[in-house]
């Protein structure tokens, strides 16, 4: 059972150097954005309502132009749906919600206090799972799924080398990955690129980035293929979608 060893309101901060924690961390952001970094220099931005889960023992460093406040929550003993780092957005700030209620009875004097917290960790962290959006899945989909959402950013990431070190036939894996999400592997990959694409794009005007650096960022070495891609996929351009954002 997951337990609940720190929760705390980040004050509004600019820079995190690096470092790490023995337990898992979930940062929910409240206010502002930012881009979180890891030691193999892979960058993942985020904004309010964005919940990023980081493993334990993994070097991250959180920074922004303009500023980020968060909540920050420490678990030990969880089972997460990925042993890698994701995000998920809260879009109807129902664990925003949530969270304020947890630091209250963290912070009470209440005579079921243990009890009042674990209900609320325990209903957080099925909440954070059903947004992942996760479902059924057999041990070599999850985790070429794994993969592909640790390698988006990777531009040099090659699915069929890696798919070729798992212990299933190429093609097989394909159609049973098919079969249990609906979507191939490269369906899969290029769809995390691209919500990642759009994010960036989303917040052009506090990130300064040009987009070929987003284009880059979200796995994409070409920004005229990624441009051409992102317009097929969403009806417009990326410059014409970040001046609409």
């Amino acid at each position: 059972m997951a337990a609940l060893t720190y929760i705390g309101k980040q004050a509004r901060s600019y820079l995190i150097p690096l470092h790490r924690h023995t337990d898992w961390e979930i940062i929910y952001c409240t206010h502002g954005n930012g881009i979180i970094r890891f030691s193999d220099g892979q960058g993942f931005i985020y904004a309010r309502g964005d919940i990023l889960v980081i493993p334990p023992e993994t070097p991250h460093s959180n920074s922004s132009d303009s500023g980020f406040k968060n909540i920050h929550v420490n678990l030990s003993d969880w089972v997460a749906p990925y042993k890698y780092f994701f995000k998920v957005a809260d879009a109807n700030n129902t664990v925003g919600q949530l969270l304020h209620q947890l630091i209250l009875a963290y912070a009470s004097e209440m005579k079921n206090k243990n009890a009042v917290i674990q209900n609320y960790v325990d209903l957080f962290l099925n909440l954070i799972t059903g947004m992942v959006n996760i479902g059924y899945c057999s041990e070599y989909v999850e985790t070429l799924k794994n993969k592909l959402i640790e390698s988006f950013g990777d531009e040099d990431f090659d699915i069929g080398v890696y798919m070729r070190t798992l212990p299933l036939s190429a093609e097989y894996l394909r159609k049973l990955f098919i079969k249990e999400t609906g979507i191939s592997p490269l369906q899969f990959l290029t769809k995390i690129r691209l919500d990642n694409a759009k994010k960036l794009l989303a917040a052009m005007s506090t990130n300064r980035l040009q987009i070929k650096e987003i284009a880059h960022m979200s796995g994409f070495p070409d920004a005229l293929y990624f441009s051409r891609l992102f317009k097929k996929h969403f009806g417009q351009n990326p410059s014409g979608y970040s001046e609409k954002s």
